[in-house]
């Protein structure tokens, strides 16, 4: 493929000073075509900044930022959760102001033109956690131009936030997506994060965007790296 430059707004922050994970790994997605696609982060992204997406690779300079391959998953889709529950679920989400996600694009409480998702827990099923999104409701306007991006974002915190990911921060590593339909702007969607297995410092989960009849619209997996004592969010 030939050279395509790409850039970052800053309001698509995820770790202080830094692009969101989900948000730029959907930025290679659309910008490659590759379905379902596995996004490899290699280095922190900067923000308003000309990045360099060549075959394979998304450069700073000479300094590799991320890896773009096809991708494959390995792991059973996240259930369904009904509207009803992921709403009652946002009462009892682990997600709160911290130094490490306060900021957040996706779950941070401090972004008043973020997404503001806030995940919490299924019933007694531990490793499950679901929130609704409603695009439309994000302020500045969500641009239809960026549904892609907007829909890996959305899959990427739900999965973190399956465990109290405030006492352990964590920096997404990789992820690989699918966006098979794309959310409508003015309609509720569903996200649901599942947890699945800790290997060391790695953590790996699975989300999901479901409409509200249960259509699958969005999947993901994701490996989080623990970096306890570190500033870091997703």
């Amino acid at each position: 493929m030939q050279n395509v430059t790409l850039t970052v707004p800053a309001r698509f922050s995820g770790p202080p000073g830094y692009a969101n994970g989900g948000w730029i790994a959907g930025m290679l997605a659309q910008a490659t075509g590759i379905d379902p696609v596995q996004i490899t982060l290699r280095s922190p992204v900067p923000l308003e900044t000309d990045l360099t997406l060549t075959t394979g690779q998304l450069l700073h300079g000479e300094t590799l930022i991320a890896e773009v391959a096809p991708g494959s998953f390995t792991r059973d889709v996240p259930p369904f959760v009904p509207l009803a529950e992921a709403i009652a679920a946002e009462s009892v989400t682990r997600v709160r102001a911290t130094t490490d996600y306060g900021d957040c694009l996706v779950c941070g409480v401090n972004r008043p033109d973020g997404y503001q998702l806030q995940p919490g827990p299924i019933g007694t099923d531990a490793t499950l956690a679901a929130c609704r999104w409603h695009p439309q409701l994000i302020t500045p306007a969500l641009d239809p131009a960026d549904i892609i991006p907007a829909t890996w974002a959305a899959m990427d915190c739900p999965g973190v936030w399956t465990v109290d990911a405030a006492l352990e921060p964590m920096l997404l590593g990789r992820m690989t997506g699918s966006v098979s339909t794309s959310p409508h702007l003015d309609e509720d969607a569903i996200v649901v994060g599942q947890f699945h297995a800790r290997e060391g410092r790695k953590m790996l989960t699975s989300t999901a965007v479901y409409t509200t009849d249960g259509t699958l619209m969005a999947r993901a997996e994701q490996v989080w790296i623990s970096v306890t004592g570190v500033t870091a969010a997703s």
